[in-house]
Order: C-alpha cells, then sequence, then structure tokens
C-alpha cells in the first residue's frame, strides 16, 4: 500500500503523544483526546493502553519521554518515486508554485519516477482538455482555490458560449475534475444556487474582501453546514439513478465498479455471471455517464429508467446510420 491510512493515523497520534511529552504537556486526559482526535473511535482501546503501560516504549511513568528529537515521519522510496511522477504531471502547477516545485524536483533528483505519462493511453476521453501550462489559467485556478480555503467570495469574468462576457459574484465551494473531459469545474453558490463554471471559460477572477458570508448574492437562505454556516455547502445536487445489469465476461464487473468508483451504488449477484449495480448520479452528467455506459457494450445492459434507455437507444442509432 503507498500510503497507509492506519499507519499515518497511528504515527501521527503517537508523535504528538511524545511532542506534548517533551514539552512536559502530556497526561491521561490529553493523550485520550489526542488518540481521539487523530485516530479512529476505537483506537483510545489499543494506541493508548500500549502507551500507558509501557507496551509502546515510548512514554514514562511520569509522562515524560526519552525520546529528544521531534518524531517525524520520513518518505519511503515507493512515496518518493510517486511523488516524482506527480512533478512531472503539467496539472501538479495548478496546485503547487514554481518556487516549491523547484524545491521538490531538487529534492528527488536521484529518484526514479514511479511511472510516466505515455504509460497510460486514455481511449475514451476527449481530446480538447483544459490548457494546464496556461499562466492565466494557472492563475485564475489558484485564485479560486484560495477562495476556496479561505471561504472567501469570488468576482469572477466568464466567457459565455456566444462569446460575450458575464461578470458576477459567487461563493466557491468546491472544484471538481473530469477526466474523460481533462477539465475542472468551479462549483459555487449563486443566488442560492449551485452553479458550475469551466475554468478554462473563465477570464479573470479576483476574492472580494467582506464580512464573512456577507455574500450579495443572497444565500443566505438554507445552503448551510450544520453548523449555521452558508459559506461551505452548496444546495444538494439533483440526484438520479440509473439500473445497470452486468454480464461478468472479460472481467466487466471489475471494469465498470473501477469506472465508476466515485459514485453512490450498490450492487447485487443475481446469477453466477450477471449482476444488478444501482448507480446515483448528477443529473448534469447524464449525457458523460450514458456516453461512458456505451463504451462497454454488450456486457452492460441499462434496465432503468426508461428515459436513460431511449437516450441510449437514440445514440446507437445515430452511430449505425453512420456506419
Amino acid at each position: 500500500m503507498l500510503f497507509s491510512e492506519i499507519y499515518g493515523s497511528y504515527y501521527n497520534a503517537v508523535a504528538r503523544a511524545v511532542a506534548e511529552a517533551q514539552r512536559g504537556m502530556l497526561d491521561a486526559d490529553s493523550l485520550f483526546g489526542i488518540v481521539r482526535e487523530l485516530a479512529f473511535p476505537e483506537s483510545v482501546l489499543t494506541v493508548v493502553p500500549a502507551l500507558e503501560k509501557g507496551s509502546w516504549p515510548l512514554v514514562k511513568d511520569d509522562w515524560t519521554t526519552n525520546i529528544r528529537r521531534p518524531p517525524t515521519m520520513p518518505l519511503s522510496l515507493l512515496q518518493k518515486r510517486w511523488l516524482k511522477s506527480l512533478c512531472a504531471d503539467p496539472r501538479i502547477r495548478l496546485f503547487v508554485d514554481d518556487a516549491a516545485l523547484a524545491v521538490l524536483r531538487e529534492s528527488l533528483r536521484d529518484v526514479e519516477p514511479l511511472f510516466s505519462g505515455e504509460d497510460y493511453f486514455l481511449y475514451d476521453a476527449f481530446c480538447d482538455h483544459d490548457d494546464f501550462e496556461d499562466e492565466k489559467y494557472r492563475e485564475n485556478f489558484r485564485t479560486a482555490m484560495r477562495a476556496i480555503h479561505g471561504r472567501r467570495r469570488l468576482r469572477m469574468t466568464y466567457a459565455r458560449r456566444d462569446g460575450r462576457t458575464n461578470e458576477f459574484t459567487c461563493l466557491p465551494c468546491k472544484m471538481e475534475y473530469s477526466l474523460k473531459d481533462g477539465k475542472f469545474r468551479l462549483v459555487s453558490l449563486h443566488r442560492s444556487h449551485r452553479i458550475y463554471s469551466n475554468m478554462a471559460r473563465m477570464v479573470s477572477c479576483r476574492i472580494v474582501e467582506g464580512p464573512d458570508g456577507a455574500d450579495n448574492a443572497g444565500i443566505a437562505d438554507g445552503a448551510t453546514d450544520g453548523a449555521g454556516d452558508s459559506r461551505i455547502s452548496p444546495p444538494p445536487a439533483a440526484m438520479e439513478s440509473v439500473i445497470l445489469e452486468i454480464y461478468d465476461e472479460r472481467k466487466a464487473l471489475e471494469r465498470v465498479l473501477h469506472a465508476f468508483a466515485h459514485f453512490e451504488k450498490s450492487c447485487e449477484k443475481l446469477g453466477d455471471a450477471s449482476y444488478r449495480l444501482t448507480l446515483s448520479y448528477d443529473a448534469r452528467d447524464r449525457t458523460e455517464l450514458v456516453v461512458r455506459v456505451l463504451g462497454f457494450g454488450p456486457m452492460v445492459k441499462v434496465l432503468e429508467p426508461a428515459s436513460f434507455v431511449a437516450e441510449m437507444r437514440e445514440r446507437i442509432a445515430a452511430q449505425m446510420a453512420l456506419m
């Protein structure tokens, strides 16, 4: 496993406990709180006794430690090779500035990359993906990400399909990426509605300073995160579902589950080699989902809903007409 959630959580919890012991701030209550915060709910039954009773000889009876240096978590060679591969991906410059990327590349100069872009071929992907090398695109992307993490409003100039531009203020919530399209889109709130903005069509954007949550588009009528904060969670998307029957030949079930791994779904076995899969998806993504289901050919049959079946038939008829 490249990055272990269990190992990472346990290590970070114990590292925090050791660091607190070095500062003379550790006791039974703080140890319990650290493990509960950084590990898993049941970890207090294993990690806490292991440290208190000395089976993990890191903390002494008086809540001090013999460890002198702050605990660190060195990267394995496999992790370094993975990071080296990410450095070659043009999308990394959207998230890491050039100075930090130069430092990272220098620190990994003697490491062999784990993989390269030439090792993968996306046969069903579109060719008009976003230009990740464009400096203006990267600038807009980083500004939008700062607005998301800082929970700030964004003033955006956006190019419409008819060539005209539109300027408005929105509240960014999250960034989505389509591997098939090779495009990023910003999900935000505008006048209490969820909107999607393709980053490639964003002419410019800037963060609008002001009181937290003071969006002049009027979003305060319902979209909260459960704590009264209207800046975080967009209104729920309109969700639809589709029921597929999968004939498990040529590892069709494995390929389908991998292709739709990020969808909410349930699967049940019907026979020795047939399965029923129910997928929930954003209604705005129906066209993309239809195309992706068609890519599995006769191994996947759409059972419901009738509208999805009709759209599949229309596309198949159009393809046959071209032939």
